[in-house]
């Protein structure tokens, strides 16, 4: 990355760039912080300087989003938007012709949302599955977490309407129907597109679509490193990416070139995430 295209003074990224989303520690579900972490990641790749805010009720100021409605970005006093998707295309209107694709031509570029749309459908609709249909860690990471943040009834309230939420959505793309076998093997397939994607490049220094980052790697990255860092009872994700050792590679070079190597230490699935947005 050529930080020298990336800190053009012309740039309009405000002072006061903010991104909100719940606790780690206790309340954030695996679907929403692989979103947050993707952002996260992205930014950093585009040295834009923001502010992590953790705040109860961040799911409740997004403006809205096809899947998690996380993480939310505000730009100023006004403008927000929420969602790995929507952040990436609002950065690119912002930066223009000095955004983190700018190096593709317009085919690749055109290419590359469709891969990022795959990828982040597969996912989180994996994760999303994994956690509410998987009733083991329903019942002792999902629930509580649901009801993390709010005092009993409407704990319960609130923990009902994230799950009849996440049946919705999985219904939407026709998962509801899944085992986690199936699912699994979904999430295989997407795997061995990126392995195809990082076997297409002749260096192991490469990125997923070149010689340069894109959201794509950020994408995958933020996925990547929320599956394998978070202990759930069923750690079947997890286990699945395991058996991919150049994609946890790639993922371990992202980590160590932008969080100095603390997030994916080897075998290490409870460490802690707080300095993402530091």
């Amino acid at each position: 990355m050529e930080s020298s295209e990336l800190d053009k003074p012309e740039v309009p990224w405000p002072a006061d760039a903010h991104l909100y989303q719940p606790s780690d520690g206790n309340q954030i579900l695996l679907p929403e912080l692989s979103s947050c972490l993707a952002v996260k990641t992205y930014l950093r790749m585009c040295n834009l300087p923001f502010t992590e805010k953790i705040s109860e009720n961040a799911e409740f100021m997004s403006p809205g989003g096809r899947l998690t409605h996380l993480p939310l970005l505000r730009l100023g006093p006004i403008q927000t938007f929420a969602e790995f998707e929507p952040i990436v295309a609002q950065v690119e209107i912002i930066q223009d012709g000095s955004s983190l694709n700018s190096w593709m031509t317009e085919d690749q570029r055109d290419d590359l949302r469709s891969l990022v749309n795959y990828v982040e459908n597969v996912f989180t609709l994996a994760e999303i599955h994994m956690i509410f249909m998987d009733m083991v860690n329903y019942q002792l990471y999902t629930a509580p977490r649901s009801e993390a943040a709010h005092p009993w009834p409407l704990s319960t309230i609130r923990r009902l309407d994230k799950q009849k939420a996440a049946q919705r959505l999985l219904k939407v793309y026709q998962w509801q129907d899944m085992d986690n076998d199936q699912v699994l093997h979904e999430l295989g397939l997407c795997v061995g597109a990126l392995i195809d994607q990082l076997e297409g490049n002749q260096s192991e220094d490469f990125f997923l679509c070149g010689s340069r980052p894109c959201e794509l790697d950020a994408l995958v990255f933020g996925h990547v490193t929320a599956i394998m860092t978070t202990k759930l009872p069923n750690m079947e994700l997890a286990e699945i990416l395991s058996t991919y050792p150049r994609l946890l590679a790639h993922c371990r070079r992202i980590d160590e070139s932008l969080f100095e190597g603390k997030l994916l230490a080897t075998g290490d699935n409870e460490k802690p995430l707080e300095m993402l947005g530091k």
